[in-house]
């Protein structure tokens, strides 16, 4: 591996300047799962209530006509919608759909910064055995072709391929991964908090209360701005079970200056976690299936925000092949090994000054890389 001495990387273009990193309290976990790394999960379940509404015949024509009144379409179309991805074969290979979700959090990219994907997670389902299994890529994880860390790849696809930007990242992670990419989607964390509102709401159980003096502000420029009382807020969460909105659930999930154990990036995975599993399970609930009007607000949603990443047909194609499957689906998050927390750790933290001081991690041996890769998401 060589050391990275250069200001351009091999595209002949600047390296974007990371910010800072300090030591971390603990070493973070590669794999750590990030909120909106499971929204596509959550919009499966979303198509699978329309559908079986839809579908089935469970709504009647009065249900069928508010929801396409709401949703912005019209009974004709919806049917049309329905029939071609019902009739649609679905993307895959071997029974395998992979999908890249690149994740972009708008406090990370605030003006004057890169676009950079703090989220890069890929996520295969199984449609012979309903499993969705998922990895994460560290956003830190260096590239040796490129000598950049893999986060910068979207922003470098933005002059490579200004129509398509993430096709960049797809082409690199395909090619350090063996994983044959199907479909690329590219999210923001507000997706988040719109989700949640639609639904009005989910209830969080905060198992530890803290208070965040540093939270960032949003819309501010940090290339302007540089007194702390405009930069900052200070957040607290009590102990207990309480109802958030969409804000409050990113403030949440986004603190990391507590000042104790829950700023560190242990404790924002499992709140995370936490938040995700309250969204799937207000999804998952048997009343929302007749609620008409949430259902049309998730689908125009949908419709207006990912059919063209992936289209409202693939999702019903997909669903139909995971449909046998709808009461033992199962979600299998996995994480990279890392040196020498496990001795056979396929990536590792190199010291700082081997980068000129940035925080990094590398892969030891792209063989076996890949094989764990293949390994964890069942495609070997």
């Amino acid at each position: 591996m060589k050391e990275s001495t250069d200001t351009k990387n091999n595209l002949g273009q600047e390296i974007p300047k990371p910010k800072p990193k300090t030591t971390p309290k603990a070493v973070p976990t590669a794999g750590s799962i990030f909120i909106k790394a499971t929204l596509l999960s959550l919009f499966f379940v979303m198509i699978m209530l329309i559908i079986t509404a839809f579908g089935f015949g469970i709504w009647s024509l009065n249900k069928l006509n508010n929801f396409a009144r709401l949703s912005g379409t019209s009974l004709t179309e919806l049917n049309t919608i329905f029939q071609a991805g019902w009739n649609l074969p679905i993307t895959q290979s071997e029974g395998h759909k992979n999908i890249l979700l690149l994740g972009v959090d708008s406090l990370e990219s605030r003006p004057g910064s890169p676009a950079l994907t703090d989220t890069i997670m890929i996520i295969s389902t199984n449609f012979k055995t309903g499993e969705i299994s998922t990895i994460s890529l560290p956003r830190d994880l260096w590239s040796d072709e490129y000598l950049t860390r893999i986060n910068a790849l979207y922003f470098y696809g933005q002059e490579k391929y200004p129509s398509e930007p993430q096709r960049f990242t797809k082409e690199v992670v395909e090619n350090l991964t063996g994983v044959e990419i199907h479909h690329t989607i590219v999210i923001s964390i507000n997706s988040v908090a719109e989700i949640i509102d639609i639904l009005d709401g989910v209830d969080i159980d905060v198992e530890q209360g803290f208070t965040d003096t540093e939270f960032p502000k949003g819309n501010v420029d940090v290339t302007i701005e540089r007194d702390p009382a405009k930069l900052y807020e200070t957040i607290t969460f009590e102990k207990g079970l309480q109802r958030m909105d969409g804000e409050r659930v990113l403030q949440y999930i986004r603190s990391r200056k507590s000042g104790d154990d829950q700023g560190d990036d242990i404790s924002r995975s499992k709140r995370q976690q936490i938040v995700i599993n309250s969204m799937i399970g207000k999804l998952q609930n048997f009343n929302l299936l007749a609620d008409e009007v949430v259902l049309a607000k998730l689908y125009k949603y949908y419709n207006q925000n990912l059919s063209k990443q992936f289209s409202i047909e693939e999702g019903i194609a997909s669903i139909k092949a995971l449909y046998p499957y709808r009461n033992k689906l199962t979600f299998n998050p996995n994480k990279l090994s890392i040196f020498p927390q496990d001795p056979n750790g396929v990536i590792s933290n190199p010291p700082v000054n081997k980068y000129k001081g940035e925080w990094v991690y590398e892969i030891r041996n792209r063989d076996l890389f890949k094989e764990e890769i293949l390994s964890k998401l069942n495609l070997l």
